[in-house]
Order: C-alpha cells, then structure tokens, then sequence
C-alpha cells in the first residue's frame, strides 16, 4: 500500500515521516525517516495548509518510494560507494582487460587527494549539482590548480555518478551541469629537435642509445616501447601489440595505436646490432632488464645511464620525442592524416593541436616573407597623398 506519511509540528516546524528501506553495514534495512517541510506560519497554520502547500515536496520525497524506483544504496556515501562498489567495478574491469591499471591509480589519487575529506560523507542521493560546483569553487579558490586538473577531478566525480545512475542507485548524474575554472594557461609542450635526438644517440652508450633512436624515429609511446618484442620486428616495421605500465602488461592505448610504424633504414641497422648483444627470441622484450628480462624501467634508465652522462641535453620526457617526429614530419612537408597515422592517432585533431609544435623562430621567418616592401611603399603612397 502506498505511503502518504505522517505530517507533525515539533518546535515550530512542521515535518514529514515516512519509512524507508537504507543499507547499512551490508544489509537492507528499514527505518523511520523525518524530514523537515516547512516553519509554522500564517500560511502553514494547520495540518491541511501543510498538505496542500507541500503537497509537490512530499510527492517529490514519496514518489520513488512507492513506485519503488527508490534504491537502498543510495544512502551509501559517495566514500563508501567508491570504495566498496566503484574501485571494486574497476578492478574487475581491469582483470578482464577491459580497463588499464594507471586508471584505478587516477581515480584513487583524485578520490584521496580531492574528495574523500570534502565531499565523500554525502549519501549518494543527497548529493547535489551545488554539492559539485561548490567543491570545485573551493578547490580553485584554495588549491589554484590549472583548469586542466579541475577538469581532472570534475571527470573522475562524474564517472563515479555515471556508474551509479548506471546501477540505477541515483536518477541522475548531478556532476554533468558543472562547470570548473582554474588556471587556462597554454600548456608547455617540448619537441626535440633532430638536433637534438642525434646528440643523445652520440653522447649515449649501447641499450640507452638504442631507446632514444627508437623513440626519435618512430614516436612509440613510453610504454609501448617498454612492450616490445622481438617478434614485433619484421625488419621493417614495428607492430605495437601491449603496452607496459608499471609491472603490467596491458593492451594498446587504443584500436588504432595498434598498427604498425615503419623503421627507417637507418634506425634497422641499430636495431639489428642490438639484437646481437641481447637475448632474441621471439617472446624476449627487445628493452628488458638484466636480471629477470622483464620490460625495461625506463625511469630507471633515464635516472642511471642518461642523466650522468656530461652534454647529453635537458631531458624533456619521453613524449617529447613523440612531438618531436610529429614536428619533424610537418616540417618536411607530411600532411597531418599522414602523421595522424604514424602516431596512431584515432582523431586527427589531436595530432594538430597537441603533437605539432610551431616554434617561434619558423613564425618569425613566415612573417617576414610577407613583408616584402609592398607595405611601407603603400604607406608611404598614403602619406604622400593626404599631404597635397
């Protein structure tokens, strides 16, 4: 039988009782449940004025109850959803292959770091659109973060909401109509040089040499060259078959970052000398570690043989090398869908407006080439003109 509640005046308020099913301590449990409706006024002076002046808050409250779309979880916090039913969702994701282990890591540093203390002892079904923004007001206001990490966080609070409303625990995901600021800076972007790359080559020795070719000439991803195999090389191309994060082996990034990159002639004879120097079956990792032939650390490498070595260049990070075959390219004439390809990039706006760096010394030297006297001679003209 439906509920119609119980309308009562305590302290000069009136309130609505009403049962409700919760879960707690991993069971369903029905309780009693108060809430306030309105302050005791001249226009709320009797149990009628009540009923039929709220009467749309307390359909609002025992509508999914008696159509029995109301869900237990949602008085689970938002901590206590993402610790014991999100992080569990992803993890399960992640065994099947389905999601990659640097994502769990992402949603448990920004829950941790960003959530948890703020926001995380609200119930899944209290939690408001207000609730979102005004975490994400704070977090700008105290943290001054770039609107790239606000964006961060407002992705990783609603995909948990996403999850939920996907288990039908909330009817919607209030983190959708949020909005987050931050600091809009131009991200700094580093390519290196073909320069650059050559002096690395030089300066390095053996298996490092090897890497900063391999990533210089072919812009594979960090983890993708730490999951190369011997069996992944033709003698001409490199097929990307796993990606190595950490100690896991994971599949590509993407359907597309699985095809195959062409290996210039040159970096085939450095390929083929290294062979001869490490173990080369099929299933050995071309990058392994000495003791276990593990995937290579690449950090480690960087850190130990790269960083000691005297004028060997600053050290920009891995996907430097990435842009930098991406620049390279586009300066020598590629159109973008060709290095959209190279790259294996699903979207070719990702490799315009993230990948290509224009640097300003090419600007400068575009520029000039429309000034070729033309301009003062049309002002000159002008000014000839309006003083007769």
């Amino acid at each position: 039988m439906p509920q119609q509640g119980t309308v009562f005046e305590r302290n000069g308020s009136r309130y609505l009782q009403y049962w409700r099913t919760d879960f707690k301590s991993g069971q369903n449990v029905r309780r009693r449940v108060t809430e306030k409706l309105v302050r005791r006024d001249n226009q709320y002076r009797s149990r009628k004025d009540v009923l039929t002046g709220c009467a749309k808050q307390i359909n609002s409250i025992l509508e999914p109850i008696n159509t029995r779309r109301h869900q237990p979880e949602g008085s689970l916090t938002l901590a206590e959803f993402f610790e014991d039913r999100f992080l569990v969702h992803l993890e399960e994701k992640i065994s099947q292959g389905y999601r990659k282990p640097s994502l769990l890591k992402f949603h448990k540093d920004v829950f941790n770091n960003h959530l948890k203390n703020a926001v995380g002892n609200i119930s899944l079904r209290d939690f408001t659109t207000l609730d979102a923004q005004s975490l994400f007001d704070e977090i700008d206001r105290t943290k001054n973060l770039k609107h790239a990490s606000l964006q961060r966080i407002q992705s990783s609070l609603s995909a948990i909401f996403t999850f939920a409303k996907q288990r039908n625990i909330v009817p919607a995901n209030p983190v959708r109509e949020t909005r987050v600021e931050g600091n809009r800076t131009k991200p700094k972007r580093y390519a290196y040089s073909l320069a650059e790359v050559l002096e690395m080559i030089s300066k390095l020795q053996g298996r490092a040499a090897t890497v900063i070719a391999v990533a210089g000439f072919t812009g594979l991803r960090h983890g993708e060259i730490r999951g190369l195999q011997w069996k992944d090389y033709d003698g001409e191309n490199l097929s990307v078959n796993r990606s190595v994060w950490r100690t896991y082996v994971v599949a590509p990034k993407t359907e597309a970052s699985g095809d195959k990159v062409p290996v210039i002639p040159s970096l085939r004879v450095i390929l083929n000398e290294h062979r001869k120097t490490v173990p080369n079956t099929p299933e050995a990792f071309i990058f392994a570690g000495e003791r276990k032939g593990s995937p290579l650390n690449l950090a480690n490498l960087v850190r130990r043989e790269m960083k000691p070595v005297k004028d060997v260049g600053l050290w920009h990070g891995w996907h430097g090398f990435r842009r930098g075959v991406a620049t390279r390219l586009h300066e020598a004439g590629a159109a973008v869908e060709v290095i959209q390809e190279i790259l294996r990039h699903s979207d070719p706006s990702v490799t315009q407006d993230s990948y290509i760096v224009i640097k300003s010394d090419r600007t400068k030297k575009a520029m000039s080439k429309v000034d070729d006297g033309k301009i003062l001679k049309a002002w000159r003209k002008q000014k000839k003109q309006s003083s007769r």
